[in-house]
Formats: C-alpha cells, sequence, structure tokens
C-alpha cells in the first residue's frame, strides 16, 4: 500500500518501486468533520482568484487573480500584509521561498515571472524567457533555483542567484499545466495539455520517463495501444517521500502513480462517481497530520473534496458546490486553504 513518509535514511528519490493493482473508487459516506472554518478573506471587484500558496513557515498567505494582483496575509490572524502590482497581465502561479516567507515568485500572463520581496512590497528582479502564459512555478528546496513552466511547451530552470536561465526544456507538445519537484530536488515531474506526464533530471534536464494513462493496463500504453487516455493532465504533485506522484486530469479523475512501476495504484472518484474537473485547473494537495493520510483536491463544481489515502473513500467535503482553483497547506495540513473562482478564501483548521 501507498506510504506517504519515508524512513530517516532516504536520501535520494529511488527510480525503483513495486507495482500495485488499482482499485476502484468509492462513493461518499457520512463522515464526521476534520476541519473546521477558520476565516474567510472576501475578494469583492478584484476578478477570478487563480491560485493561494502558504509560506513554509507558516506565517504568510497568498492568493493570486487575474487582475494581476497578489494578495499577501497573515497567516494567524489574516491581516492584508502586502499588496504586489507589477504585472500587466493575469498571474496564474505563485511560490513562496522555502527558507524565506518575504521572498516569493509569480508567473503572469505577460510572459514574465517576478521575484518579490513582501515586507518591502518591492520587485527584486524580473525573468523573461517564456514567450506565451507562465503557467506554473516551484522553488527548489534550498531557494536558490525555481523551476518555471509555460504555455509556450517549455519548462525553465532558472538560476536565482546569477538571474540567468541554466537551461530550458523542450518538454511537451502542449502548453505546461504544472510541475513538481521531488522531495530531493532531484526530478522535475510536468504535465500537459498532450495528456502525458514527464520524469527529468533536474541537473541534467533530460526525459527520464514517460507516463500516459491507458484504460486496459493502468498504467503507461506502447505507442500501438489504442485506448490511451490523453485528456489534458492539469496538476502533478511528488508524495512527501517522493516515491509516488498525484496527477489530476480533464477526465474528472485523480490518480495516484508508482511512477517507476507505471501504474497507478489508487484511483479517487468525485460524490457517486462524479467528476472531479473537466474545465479548471483545479490544485490537489497531500494531507499528513491527520491519522490517515489525506488527499484533498479542488473541483469544478463540488468544493473542496478530501479522501482517505488509502481507502479511497470520500471522509470530507467543504466549500459547498463552489469552483475551487486552488488549494494549500501548511504543517501537513493543520491549516488547509481554499481559493474559489468567485473571489474567495477559505482557511480551515485541523478539529
Amino acid at each position: 500500500m501507498p506510504e506517504l513518509t519515508e524512513s530517516p535514511s532516504h536520501k535520494k528519490t529511488r527510480l525503483s518501486a513495486d507495482a500495485q493493482s488499482p482499485e476502484s473508487s468509492n462513493d461518499a459516506t457520512s463522515q464526521p468533520p476534520i476541519y473546521k472554518l477558520k476565516y474567510t478573506i472576501s475578494g469583492k471587484n478584484i476578478g477570478s482568484l487563480t491560485t493561494v500558496k502558504i509560506s513554509a513557515d507558516s506565517k504568510r498567505l497568498a492568493v493570486a487573480s487575474s487582475c494581476g494582483t497578489i494578495w499577501v496575509y497573515n497567516l494567524t490572524d489574516n491581516t492584508l500584509c502586502a499588496t504586489l502590482t507589477g504585472h500587466s497581465k493575469g498571474v496564474s502561479a505563485i511560490a513562496f521561498s522555502p527558507n524565506d516567507s518575504s521572498i516569493l515568485a509569480s508567473g503572469s500572463d505577460d510572459l514574465s515571472i517576478r521575484l518579490w520581496n513582501v515586507e518591502t512590497q518591492k520587485c527584486l528582479r524580473i525573468l523573461k524567457k517564456h514567450t506565451y502564459h507562465v503557467t506554473t512555478l516551484q522553488f527548489n528546496t534550498k531557494g536558490n533555483i525555481l523551476v518555471s513552466g509555460a504555455a509556450d511547451e517549455t519548462i525553465v530552470v532558472w538560476d536565482l542567484a546569477q538571474g540567468n536561465s541554466l537551461r530550458t526544456l523542450s518538454a511537451h507538445s502542449d502548453p505546461v499545466s504544472c510541475i513538481s519537484l521531488s522531495p530531493d530536488d532531484s526530478l522535475i515531474a510536468s504535465a500537459s495539455h498532450d495528456g502525458l506526464m514527464r520524469l527529468f533530471d533536474t541537473e541534467t534536464g533530460q526525459c527520464l520517463k514517460t507516463l500516459v494513462y491507458n484504460s486496459t493496463s493502468h498504467g503507461t500504453a506502447t505507442a500501438s495501444t489504442s485506448d490511451v487516455v490523453n485528456l489534458p493532465i492539469s496538476n502533478i504533485l511528488f508524495s512527501p517521500n517522493g516515491k509516488y506522484v498525484l496527477s489530476s486530469s480533464l477526465d474528472g479523475i485523480i490518480r495516484l502513480w508508482d511512477y517507476m512501476g507505471n501504474k497507478v495504484v489508487k484511483t479517487y472518484l468525485g460524490p457517486e462517481g462524479a467528476f472531479i474537473s473537466k474545465k479548471y485547473n483545479s490544485g490537489a494537495c497531500f494531507i499528513t497530520k491527520t491519522s490517515n493520510p489525506l488527499v484533498a483536491s479542488g473541483s469544478d463544481l463540488l468544493g473542496l473534496i478530501l479522501w482517505d489515502l488509502q481507502s479511497k473513500k470520500i471522509v470530507g467535503r467543504l466549500d459547498g458546490d463552489a469552483t475551487i482553483i486552488d488549494v494549500a497547506t501548511s504543517d501537513g495540513g493543520s491549516i488547509l486553504a481554499s481559493c474559489a473562482l468567485t473571489g474567495t478564501t477559505n482557511v480551515y483548521e485541523l478539529i
């Protein structure tokens, strides 16, 4: 069964794992509440929210919008700390530096990436290389490298000390929707509207593996296979131990992959088998602070959904039937945040 945690001796992401057979999904059942609402940030007349992130030190929460503005709040009491303006078009991606919550990166439809000092509300640097909308960002664990993906089908690895790109990966044949770095920074996982997921060596940029779902083998298909599911992949995320990747696709299903075994080991569906997301790139995350690990995801019309990772049963739903664009966690899920298309950000805490 998939485990999300790793022993202290685990130093590098292993490129091997035992494949497991996929299991069928469960319908929703009545469950006691796991989270309670801590506060709501109401965003009136600010455009659609696009993403939400929480800093690694659990001090700050940031949300971005289609109007190009980023708001940064004190996570504890939701007081507004900073309003970051400078992008000329919508912001689709933000990321806090993992070791300095005053540093925030943002990626925009204006083709640029900006590095901000939240405390001074000043732009420290502008990075330009992408030729179309920047869609996804992530720092490495040291905070000196930033990886970006864009609708120009490429991934760029940036050296932040020099402000230069180290390499550009010709990653996909359609827009890159999401990237994720493994916990040891050795791998970059990418997802695209071309229906493919790819794994790259961070240091060399070499593509090590391509994953695509096929309904017969429940994993990677050969070129001659006719039952490949190649609907756009909207989200991808490494598990905390780096052994698995969680993918969300616009066939409305979330899948947990043993990526070295080329197999889907868990499949998550909405209530009564309903589709999760078929229109929006709803974010997802792992929650490890609960007694049983959980998977959380936004959805088109079902709010924020929580599944037991192992049983795949829905154990909670938040935000009613709202369209939830992104989710973020603090301290393994002690705090859970969601942002809705309507402009509302809800912050929850474990009961």
